[in-house]
């Protein structure tokens, strides 16, 4: 009697637990998204700023951004370089998505749910304008990855376009040209700019 308690206790959890969890991608980046958008809706002081740096730390996997963007690249390149590399793509990455939250505060965000992609769970949100019903919804995606018991983003595709993808031919565009000290330049450059 008991082994067949045990038994009906583990289907439920088997075939249960797939949903929870799963759920909990969705869930974990809508947190986020509520939290994040709040800061940013506020006036912007260093105490909110440094809040808005671990709100980004707790979502954003960093190197996993680093080594997708960098693709082949990552593994030609010193332990300092590619520290660097991650450092420096980390502000970048955290620059464009705030202003992504800020180009969609005037929209409703609605959640629709998560499907399995090829790079791990694909959490899908539409945005549609609060106001102007002539502006065209736009689709965001949020790639999420689990680590231990949260979530994390390791890519965004905006209306089917992946940050990642853009970085990566940005990237390997700049080092043809430049080398991979000249990308290097190039992102201090860019991450030396006012916020």
């Amino acid at each position: 009697m008991k082994l067949a308690r045990w038994i009906s206790l583990l289907l439920v959890i088997v075939f249960l637990a797939p949903p929870l969890f799963a759920a909990a991608a969705e869930e974990y980046v809508k947190a986020k998204q509520t939290e994040l958008t709040a800061l940013i809706k506020k006036p912007r002081t260093p105490e909110s700023d440094a809040t808005l740096i671990k709100l980004f730390d707790g979502l954003l996997d960093y190197e996993a951004l680093a080594k997708d963007s960098l693709g082949e690249e990552w593994g030609k390149r010193t332990p300092d370089e590619q520290k660097e590399f991650q450092k420096l793509l980390s502000t970048l990455v955290q620059r464009a998505y705030t202003k992504g939250i800020r180009d969609t505060l005037d929209y409703d965000v609605t959640f629709r749910g998560e499907i399995e992609g090829k790079s791990g769970k694909v959490v899908q949100t539409v945005a549609t304008h609060k106001t102007d019903k002539r502006k065209e919804p736009v689709h965001i995606d949020y790639v999420v990855r689990s680590a231990g018991s949260v979530w994390r983003v390791v890519d965004i595709v905006t209306e089917g376009s992946s940050l990642v993808a853009n970085y990566r031919n940005q990237f390997r565009r700049v080092i043809e040209q430049k080398g991979f000290p000249g990308l290097l330049e190039k992102m201090r450059a860019k991450a030396a700019e006012p916020a």
